[in-house]
C-alpha cells in the first residue's frame, strides 16, 4: 500500500469504505514512520478509539459507565 492510500485510511478510520484488513494495514504503516509529526492528534484518537472498540466493549459517551 503506497503511503497516500495508507494515510487517507488512517485519517478517515470510521469510514466504512474500507474493510478491517485496509485499516489494519494502514495503521501499520503509519505506526512504522520515522516521525509522526505530520499525523495530525485528532487522527491519532480516532484510531486509538477504532482499535479500543475492537479489543473491548466500550460504552458509547454519555452513558452510565464512566472510564
Amino acid at each position: 500500500m503506497k503511503f497516500g492510500k495508507a494515510f487517507a485510511i488512517f485519517a478517515n478510520i470510521d469510514s466504512p469504505d474500507y474493510t478491517d484488513e485496509e485499516k489494519g494495514a494502514a495503521i501499520l504503516q503509519i505506526l512504522k514512520m520515522e516521525t509522526h509529526n505530520s499525523v495530525p492528534k485528532a487522527a491519532m484518537l480516532k484510531v486509538i478509539d477504532y482499535l479500543l472498540r475492537l479489543a473491548f466493549d466500550v460504552p458509547e459517551p454519555g452513558g452510565d459507565d464512566h472510564v
